[in-house]
Formats: C-alpha cells, structure tokens, sequence
C-alpha cells in the first residue's frame, strides 16, 4: 500500500475518532453535574473539534492530489494549562460523582485508544509531514489523557496531582 493511500485511509479513521470523542465529551459534560468536570468536557470537545479541523485540511489536500502541507500544531489550552490547574475544591460525591467516575473512565479510554492508534499510523508512513502530524495528534490526546487522569484522582482524592504525589508521608513538601 502506497504512503498516500495509507494516509488518506489513517486520516479517514482519524476524523471519525475525532467526532467519536467530540459526541462522547459533549454527552458526558450533559450528563455531569460538577461544574469543574462540566468545563472540563467541553474544553475537549473543543479540541476534539479542532483537531477535526486540522485532519480534513489534510485529507482535502490529499484528495485533491496536493500534499499534506506541514502545519504547526500550537499546544492547546489543556496543554498550556495542565501543569498549572488548581486542584479542585469540592469533590464530588455520591450518585452523580459515580456518574462522572464512569465518564471519566470510558474518556480516559478514548483517549488512550486515540493516541495509540496515531502512534500506528505514524509508524506506518514514510511522508515526513504525514509522520509528524500524527505524532503531534498523538501527543494531544496525551496531554487529554492527563488532564482526565487529574480530574479523576482529584475526585477520587488519590492525593496525586498530574501523577505527582500532593503530600510525603514525611511530613516534608
């Protein structure tokens, strides 16, 4: 299989991941009550949709025998604003917070679902930009990943902060 069509048929499956997450991440912010988790949704969902974006220019360029164009992939706002994120300040108990558990399991799924399958594609083609893009795609739904991974050991309160333990059981910070 040629460089191309491997690419057009990756890319293909890249937008249907892409719209598969934006419908999960905007049914799980509707169904979660905690404001925090909520925002935190339909931040994805947004980046979902832009990734969307990036992918179809793309494809189009392919389609239209052109070839994929290197683009820079800015870090998104969950990337630029994960390390800092506050911890929460109220977690969330009780039937609704098992609701968001469960949210927050099956998005932490997805994501890892999603960026292993770049890392595959990206392992498949030889085209320089083709290579780079989904490494970069890649690296966005890990950054995801983390972001959920936060959400769901601070509701949990696992006493970890971006894989960090928040306390030493020295007694030193």
């Amino acid at each position: 299989m040629s460089d191309q069509t491997i690419a057009v048929k990756a890319l293909k499956t890249a937008i249907e991941i892409e719209d598969n997450g934006l419908l999960n991440f905007l049914k799980f912010a509707r169904q979660t009550k905690d404001t925090t988790g909520k925002n935190m949704f339909i931040r994805l969902a947004l980046d979902e949709h832009e990734h969307r974006r990036i992918i179809e220019k793309q494809l189009n360029n392919l389609m239209e025998g052109k070839p994929l164009i290197k683009i820079e992939i800015p870090k998104s706002e969950i990337e630029q604003v994960a390390p800092t994120i506050r911890e929460k300040q109220q977690k969330t108990r009780g039937e609704s917070g098992l609701l968001e558990i469960d949210a927050l399991n099956t998005a932490l799924d997805l994501e890892r679902k999603a960026a292993k399958f770049f890392r595959e594609q990206a392992s498949l083609v030889n085209n320089p930009e083709a290579k780079a893009l989904f490494i970069r795609l890649a690296e966005w739904e890990d950054a995801h990943f983390d972001l959920i991974q936060a959400e769901l050991d601070s509701i949990q309160g696992t006493g970890f902060w971006f894989g960090i333990p928040e306390f030493q059981m020295d007694g030193k910070f």
